[in-house]
């Protein structure tokens, strides 16, 4: 009751408008039911398009998308967009100089200064989270993507992060290790938005001096006062109210630097049911709507809901295994050995058991019947669209009798002889990932009755919370990419230090070796090789189950306007739409 008296509050005054013979529910709100809640709304922690949504609408970059292109930019905070033309790309491509737009404020009404810029950089790297995009600048900056680490023998320091960004008057500049071609893309994301210097030392974090800065260092998720209200921006939108996972408003930011917003509040309602979401849609109560590809058909037959399809899509669904899982306090592990009513911490390290599991699941089915045909099967982490993509890569196939042979000789045979029992896990909401995995436990389970899978439905927010320490021990996940190069693909899935291996405990130095070696070659015809090399080894050692690469969509109400496509958007920016 609580929750339906705020969206009623919030929607109150909207009222009903005529347009071109359809009734407008709530002209100048939009309502978007959501499928998952939010993890954290602090830019060094959030890393996933849930909350990059909110940050994307209420926090401005240096640069910002040229529309629906990813790879060309605007000066947004910047004044230009800095080339080695017009000076602002040192000769040798090693420093970038950003001249900042005057007379922006932030929503409070105080003017945005370079050392807010300044601030907002470096507190990313000082704080270095665990959970974030933080390693996206570390390579960028320090030719090497490893997070910042205070202590006796540090990794990196404040002093390197000192001479990596720098207040030149009423410039930043940026000195970078070596040329790193996509650094502008990175500074794009909605996780490089710059918000207040003072306002962040108020709410009680990092003071900006080197005698505070490893207090700051790698917080706990919880830890952050950002955790629940994002950062003072300059942004379209600015924070309303948040009810922590069921709804988040945001309203129109009147200092905003540019024309303001057509919209005047934008709400996210985070509505588990799909069925609960679809109905929202068909009624108007909802603009936007997540709608899995098996209900598109249904939508689109709505009479006033548009589907916009075969939009690019520059992401993988994939399945996360990990190797080191720490079974503190969770009870995942059930009896913690293998006599079939658990598992060893460390199950997913043999690589018999991951290609038996590869081998267990049914890609045809999944592309056909989930993703009805909107998807292509795709094992390798190099996606279409791509540099080195095989359109005839190796791929693993759905066989029982595969699957059986490498079980037998998981475990030197204890597999087979004592079967598991494993819990696994979704976000609440995702009926797509709820799929994957039960096609993985129907295939694994008809196997050997002694194979055992628990499907288990988790809040997005306690998953992220329990993935990134370390005690999920398998999930289904999907990766988008943070700019358009194949490195942002296999450093994150294979490397050492990438996102990934950093939490299911897996390294592999040859991988290493070839990902540093693979983004530092200027020549395409030799990357191309040595990501070949790459996708080989993740291929044959199975470090995830890479599933398929999907075709994108869209579903909204027929009475939005200006809604822009954009593969690199977290969500909607919804500065540029109306109703």
């Amino acid at each position: 009751m609580k929750k339906a008296l705020l969206i009623a509050s919030l929607l109150a005054g909207a009222g009903v408008a005529s347009v071109a013979n359809a009734q407008v529910k709530n002209p100048g709100v939009i309502l978007e039911a959501v499928t998952s809640d939010w993890t954290s709304l602090d830019p060094v922690a959030c890393y996933d398009l849930v909350c990059g949504e909110v940050l994307q609408n209420t926090l401005d970059n240096l640069v910002f998308y040229d529309g629906a292109n990813a790879g060309k930019f605007v000066p947004w905070l910047a004044t230009e967009v800095p080339t080695k033309k017009n000076g602002g790309i040192s000769p040798d491509g090693k420093s970038y100089t950003f001249k900042l737009r005057s007379g922006v404020k932030f929503t409070d009404g105080s003017p945005l200064t370079i050392q807010d810029v300044e601030y907002s950089i470096k507190r990313m790297l000082v704080a270095s989270s665990d959970d974030g995009s933080v390693t996206l600048l570390t390579e960028a900056l320090f030719g090497d993507a490893d997070v910042v680490r205070a202590g006796d023998k540090p990794k990196f320091s404040l002093e390197l992060i000192n001479q990596a960004v720098v207040v030149k008057g009423d410039a930043i500049v940026f000195n970078l290790a070596k040329p790193f071609a996509p650094f502008l893309s990175i500074l794009a994301l909605p996780y490089m938005g710059i918000y207040s210097k003072a306002d962040a030392i108020k709410r009680g974090e990092w003071d900006g001096t080197a005698a505070t800065w490893k207090k700051f260092n790698n917080p706990k998720l919880e830890d952050s006062k950002f955790a629940k209200s994002p950062p003072l921006g300059t942004g379209p939108f600015m924070l309303e109210r948040y009810d922590a996972g069921k709804t988040l408003a945001l309203k129109r930011n009147e200092n905003f630097w540019q024309e303001k917003a057509k919209l005047s509040r934008v709400i996210f309602e985070f509505v588990k049911d799909e069925t609960t979401r679809i109905q929202m849609l068909k009624a108007g109560d909802a603009d936007f709507a997540g709608v899995t590809r098996a209900q598109l058909g249904q939508v689109a037959a709505f009479d006033g809901v548009k589907v916009v399809d075969g939009l690019p899509n520059l992401g993988l669904d994939f399945i996360f295994m990990n190797q080191k899982i720490d079974g503190t306090g969770t009870g995942f592990l059930g009896s913690g050995t293998l006599d079939g009513k658990g598992i060893p911490a460390d199950f997913f390290s043999d690589l018999n058991l991951r290609k038996g599991l590869a081998a267990s699941f049914d890609y045809t089915s999944f592309i056909n019947e989930v993703l009805l045909g909107k998807a292509f099967q795709n094992n390798t982490v190099l996606i279409k669209g791509l540099l080195g993509y095989e359109e005839k890569g190796p791929k693993y196939k759905f066989d029982k009798a595969l699957a059986a042979k490498y079980f037998k000789q998981a475990w030197g045979g204890k597999v087979w002889e004592q079967g598991f029992t494993v819990p696994v896990f979704f976000n609440s909401g995702n009926t797509t990932r709820q799929r994957v995995l039960e096609i993985l436990k129907r295939g694994v389970e008809s196997i050997n009755p002694k194979f055992k899978i628990e499907v288990r439905e988790i809040q997005r927010s306690e998953l992220f919370k329990l993935r990134s320490s370390n005690k999920i021990t398998l999930s289904v996940g999907n990766w988008s990419a943070d700019y358009a190069d194949p490195h942002n693909f296999a450093f994150p899935f294979l490397a050492s230090s990438g996102s990934f291996p950093t939490i299911i405990g897996y390294k592999n130095a040859t991988l290493d070796m070839l990902i540093d070696q693979a983004v530092d070659e200027t020549d395409p015809a030799k990357r191309v090789k040595l990501y070949k090399a790459i996708q080989k080894i993740g291929f044959d050692q199975v470090v995830h189950i890479p599933l398929v690469q999907t075709v994108g969509y869209a579903v909204s109400r027929d009475w939005i306007k200006g809604r822009v496509y954009n593969p690199m958007y977290a969500g909607d920016y919804f500065y540029f739409i109306s109703k």
